[in-house]
């Protein structure tokens, strides 16, 4: 009798943590996802593609246990189900292995692919999906060559990037990188969807530059949409490339903001962050999360709210990758300085011997 009051105690209290975590997504909502997930990735293609790096790599997969952690709202009700997100993607040159380091007056020649399968699906699953009642399951890849000089520190390339959701459209693009600058339009056929441009005037020790003033100047980052909306993204470092405040804003609106601590600044070890976003109702809801080696935990964080059909009140769970590779360096994207390296041994020089007979 006891056993069974305790097990019905738990089963009430995981019930309501469930419910009170839980969200609802719509298929309307779902669907909206896809143009901000294809924004994502053009723009992780276009700070992962810098001239003087070689490689990099990112892979993620969230996963909920719990189906009424997000149940699809529809007019017909509310329907017990998962939603996920599956990505993976890899930038690589011909001399990803950083052995032609040495000669930085050759071409280097790269390609991209970065694809992602998202959505909600009445099962949940990591590689077929079911395709149940009421499943709706999105698909976006990006594909794209580069050819880039890394002494004159330039960089061109373009590609195609396939949206498989309700229509199928197929869209193109441009990359073009000198030193700081970056910009990177996005078309339609002859319609142009959106122009990212990228400012990074914070100093890189990873482009070869030294510790200076310079590490405090902010990266700028503005995306010009079609349909006459402007978002501008601001990255300011607070103290030694380590604590950082982020934010993001409309042309006439708050969008989010984060405090973020890397203990490192090439980003692998740990992040912390703490984030402060805003919904279209005008309220603002706080969140952050961790983010370890291979793993990520956040509740009510600003990215997921972007990228992850806007959710909100719910903890997720990321087993993730992200890392890139410059000569023998490797660092997390958008991180000013490498990872520490393995200490150089310099042979020691041997004492010449006396052989002369005195």
């Amino acid at each position: 009798m006891i056993q069974k009051t305790v097990r019905f105690i738990l089963h009430s209290l995981l019930a309501c943590i469930a419910n009170a975590l839980a969200w609802n997504p719509t298929p309307q909502i779902v669907e909206e996802q896809v143009p901000q997930t294809a924004f994502a990735q053009l723009s992780d293609f276009q700070n992962a593609a810098r001239p003087e790096y070689n490689a990099y790599l990112v892979a993620g997969l969230i996963y909920l246990p719990l189906p009424s952690q997000s149940e699809l709202s529809t007019e017909w009700g509310t329907h017990k189900g998962f939603a996920f997100r599956q990505r993976l993607g890899i930038w690589i040159t011909d001399n990803f292995d950083g052995k032609n380091s040495r000669n930085p007056k050759s071409l280097r020649y790269g390609f991209g692919w970065f694809g992602e399968r998202q959505g909600w699906d009445n099962e949940d699953f990591l590689f077929l999906p079911h395709r149940g009642n009421f499943s709706q399951i999105n698909q976006i890849h990006t594909f794209g060559a580069t050819i880039a000089d890394s002494s004159r520190h330039w960089l061109f390339g373009g590609g195609v990037q396939y949206l498989n959701a309700q229509n199928e459209t197929l869209r193109w693009w441009l990359l073009g990188t000198w030193d700081r600058f970056s910009v990177m339009p996005n078309f339609h056929k002859g319609d142009l969807r959106f122009i990212n441009a990228q400012l990074h005037l914070q100093a890189r020790q990873l482009r070869g530059y030294k510790d200076s003033w310079q590490n405090y100047l902010p990266d700028l980052e503005f995306t010009y949409y079609s349909n006459d909306s402007l978002k501008m993204f601001v990255s300011q470092n607070i103290f030694k490339q380590k604590l950082y405040l982020e934010s993001a804003f409309w042309t006439d609106d708050f969008a989010w903001a984060a405090f973020k601590y890397y203990p490192d600044p090439s980003r692998l070890i740990l992040a912390l962050e703490a984030t402060a976003t805003k919904k279209e109702n005008g309220d603002i809801y706080f969140g952050g999360g961790i983010t370890l080696p291979f793993l990520r935990i956040a509740y009510s964080h600003a990215s997921d709210y972007e990228t992850f059909f806007k959710s909100r009140s719910l903890w997720i769970a990321e087993i993730c990758l992200a890392i890139g590779t410059s000569g023998d360096s490797f660092f997390g994207l958008k991180a000013p300085k490498p990872a520490p390296s393995e200490i150089s041994k310099t042979p020691a020089k041997k004492q010449q011997l006396n052989l002369e007979e005195k």
